[in-house]
């Protein structure tokens, strides 16, 4: 039996013949990443003195731009695609292109470092403008490909008027959990992912990849947005209560972040080059 063959038919025909995703790919490669980021990526960067805070966020956020400005040029079929993780290719699409921007961002990081030791600046201004002279470039040639700016700028007004809402609701409520920049950012990721995937599914002519946020569309569409909200705030409250090692709680809510992040940016800007008309 040829394994390449076996592997490819259990873990990557579906996604290469229909671009969605079954059940099985999303159980594997979810787990397969979370492993590397909780054994692998945290304990290298905890151990270096990286704080996972809502300053990091920010200066990680070019970064997610670039991977998924590269996705979308993917998408646009500028550049191949393949499912074989032997061929560079592989490493433009999912699960590939985390891997891809993980490292990107980890050298640019520790890069960051030593220059910030050499010059005495700030390390991650330094890691965030090496993130933006990265991701500009191919961010901008889409942003002047677009086609479809009232569907992109719909999006960004919903993000910013759940988030915005969220924030002043539990500040008049005096609660606490959105005070902190960084559980802000996981829940404007989030709407983010839900909105860009609501506009474009109920208005355009995308669809969605994956199936549980697939059944959550064809039940209720809008329910897909409230859902994902309710439960980034569920967890953000459960790893503020719960979780003692706050680095640790800081990663677990930067990783909330960049899945949200990273798809809803690549959702937003494959409709507003036009892909989904």
């Amino acid at each position: 039996m040829d394994i390449q063959q076996t592997l490819f038919d259990l873990f990557g025909r579906r996604i290469a013949e229909s671009g969605t995703y079954g059940v099985v790919e999303y159980i594997v490669y979810g787990a397969v990443m979370l492993a590397l980021c909780f054994f692998v990526i945290f304990p290298v960067l905890d151990r270096r003195g990286i704080k996972f805070n809502a300053k990091f966020m920010l200066a990680l956020l070019p970064y997610i731009l670039l991977g998924s400005a590269l996705r979308v040029l993917e998408d646009m079929r500028i550049l191949p695609s393949s499912w074989n993780p032997l061929e560079p290719a592989y490493y433009l699409v999912t699960p590939g292109i985390y891997l891809l921007i993980a490292a990107v961002a980890i050298a640019c990081l520790f890069i960051s470092i030593a220059i910030s030791k050499c010059l005495k600046k700030d390390s991650l201004k330094t890691f965030a403008a090496i993130g933006l002279i990265l991701a500009l470039p191919v961010t901008a040639f889409e942003l002047l490909s677009f086609k479809a700016w009232p569907g992109f700028l719909a999006v960004i007004a919903l993000v910013i008027a759940i988030t915005g809402l969220l924030v002043l609701a539990f500040r008049l409520l005096r609660l606490q959990l959105l005070k902190d920049g960084l559980n802000q950012l996981a829940v404007a990721s989030q709407a983010l992912d839900g909105s860009a995937t609501f506009v474009a599914t109920q208005f355009f002519k995308c669809g969605e990849q994956h199936p549980l946020s697939g059944a959550f569309l064809d039940l209720l569409p809008i329910s897909f947005i409230i859902v994902k909200v309710a439960l980034v705030l569920l967890i953000i409250y459960y790893v503020d209560r719960e979780i003692k090692n706050e680095n640790l709680g800081g990663f677990i809510k930067v990783i909330i972040a960049v899945l949200g992040f990273a798809t809803g940016l690549r959702d937003v800007l494959t409709l507003g080059v036009g892909t989904c008309l």
